[in-house]
Order: C-alpha cells, then structure tokens, then sequence
C-alpha cells in the first residue's frame, strides 16, 4: 500500500497547498535576486519557454485532440491578463521588498469579488462587499499614504493584483468547457509571441551565473500553478485557503537572510486584515453554494 493513500484528502490538499506557497515565495525571490538585470517581459518569455517545455510531456500524454477549444478569444485575452500580471509584479518585485510585495498580492481574491460583479454580472452580497471594503481597509494599512511614499512600484503591485483578478474570472469561464492543462498550454503558447516583441527590444543576454535564476523562476512559477491544481482537486478553497498566508513568512524569511530586509509591524497588520478578509469571501461563498 502506497503511504499517500493513508493520508485523507486534506491533509493531501494541505501538503499541496504549502508547496504552492513556497513555491511563489521562491519564484518571487528568484525574480528579485536578478535584481532588475532583466526586463520583466523578457522574464516572462522565459518563463514561458520553460513553461511550454513542462507541460508539452502532459498533453501528449491525452492526446493533441485535447488542445481544440472554442474559446480562443477568450484564451487570449486570459493571456493578456496574465501578462502583464506578471510583468507588473517583477518590475515592482525587483526593487520593493519581497514580503511587502506578496502581502499585497492577497488582494487578488478582493478585486475577483469586484470582477464577479462588473464583469460576470454576478450577484455578490452585502457580506462579500463587507469584505471587499475591509481587504482594501488592510492596503491602506499597508501603503498608508500621507505617511510613507505612494510609489510607482507599489501601483505596479496594486495594478497587477487587479490583473491576476481579471486572469483568475477568465480560467473560472474557461474551466467550464476546457480542462487547466489545456488552458495551461495556450497561455504559455501565446505568450511566446507577446513577449518576444517587446524582449526583442530589451533584450540582455544572460551569462551563466543568470541561468539558475532564471531556471529557479521559471520552475517555482509552473510548480505554483501545478501544486494550485492538486491543492483545489480534493479539498474547498475555502478549507486550504489559510495555508496561502504561508507565502508572507516564506518571503520575508528569505528576505532577511538573503537580502536583509525587514518589515515593520504594519504591513503585518494590514496582510493579516486583507488576508482575514479574503478567506472570509471564500469560506462564505462555500457556506452559501
């Protein structure tokens, strides 16, 4: 008997869980140790080659037949979001700390609440809204502006949660007729040509000392998705949700060792308050469906 099987579906989900916020955690300190040497499109070009070559092995496995969708417009425009996401984050990652950076990314499940209604034309209730209102209550706990600088990186990360909501509504249609590998596939595929145009551009070749980062970045990037995947197969959101805030002390353990960043106690405050917000939005949502 194989030891997985003994273990419940939870503690499955929970294992999966935690790997996918380290995972993040040390994409996101792969992308600040290249500190800024490379331009965040080009970061994510080889992010996609390498995504591309990981997840060929899967597909071929069902079948080229399994890649047809009819969504296509709609996987583009997933695409796009996804982009310049993740171009966003690296631009502001490459000079922000890394936990106050990741402690603003928990405001992602806050702008899918506003996506759901604007976009989806979703009903969403006073309770989600409630949260909504607190979650953003805990940004400004953060960015506390007229007290610290409002700067350009910190919009950068702000604007690429809001992106990242917008990805996240696209997969939740996509998921309905396509399966994740399969969206999987045509992100990394289009992506290629998004970002060989601009990397064109602002291309720096790397020497050899920059391919583990580079490799580090792009296989921690695909392992979060993946272990995302497996985390969500056999439990709620809901119930491995609070294992997601395992990315803030992740972050800031390799921020001080590595970098010697330290965080003051209030971007602790506001990422616990955006964080309690956002697991209420799920755990409420699971309660009333």
């Amino acid at each position: 008997m194989k030891i997985t099987a003994a273990i419940s579906p939870f503690y499955r989900s929970a294992i999966w869980a935690i790997l996918t916020a380290i995972s993040f955690a040390v994409m996101i300190t792969a992308v600040h140790y290249m500190d800024g040497k490379f331009d965040a499109f080009q970061i994510v070009f080889f992010r996609a080659i390498v995504g591309l070559f990981l997840i060929v092995p899967l597909i071929s496995r069902s079948g080229i037949r399994t890649l047809r969708t009819t969504k296509m417009p709609l996987h583009f425009i997933r695409t796009l979001f996804g982009l310049f996401a993740m171009a966003a984050l690296y631009y502001a990652v490459a000079v922000k700390p890394l936990a106050e950076v990741i402690a603003l990314t928990f405001l992602i499940p806050i702008f899918v609440t506003i996506a759901s209604s604007l976009v989806l034309h979703e009903v969403v209730g006073l309770h989600r809204w409630l949260a909504t209102t607190v979650g953003f209550a805990g940004a400004l706990i953060i960015i506390r502006p007229g007290f610290v600088e409002f700067d350009f990186p910190i919009f950068l990360v702000l604007l690429s949660s809001a992106l990242y909501a917008g990805a996240w509504s696209s997969v939740k249609i996509l998921t309905r007729t396509d399966q994740a590998s399969v969206t999987l596939f045509w992100m990394n595929v289009l992506m290629l040509p998004l970002t060989f145009l601009p990397t064109i551009f602002v291309w720096v070749t790397p020497n050899w000392t920059d391919f583990i980062p580079i490799l580090v970045m792009a296989l921690f990037g695909w392992s979060a998705h993946f272990c995302q995947a497996r985390a969500f197969k056999n439990s709620d959101a809901s119930a491995v949700m609070p294992f997601d805030f395992l990315r803030l002390p992740v972050a800031a353990l390799f921020g001080y060792f590595l970098f010697s960043e330290t965080l003051d106690i209030w971007i602790w405050i506001g990422a616990i308050i955006i964080f309690g917000a956002s697991y209420y939005t799920v755990w409420r949502e699971k309660l009333i469906s």
